[in-house]
């Protein structure tokens, strides 16, 4: 079954979506396994959940990587 060009727009949304998820969720257990409470707590407040700005702008670079020949 071929997709339509929303379908695939929305599986690019998705992928950036999980990618930066997976970022955010590998950052916080590194940070979480810091040993010295201080710098582990230092470590979780400096992590940033994705925007949809930021999804949006990774969506945008994968299109534009598919989209090359």
């Amino acid at each position: 079954m071929t997709k339509t060009p929303f379908e695939i727009r929305m599986d690019v949304l998705h992928m950036a979506q999980n990618q930066l998820q997976a970022e955010y969720y590998a950052k916080l257990e590194q940070a979480r396994e810091i040993q010295n409470a201080e710098w582990r707590e230092a470590a979780i407040k400096e992590l940033k959940y994705s925007t949809k700005e930021d999804i949006l702008f990774l969506a945008e670079e994968l299109k534009t990587f598919i989209d090359k020949k």
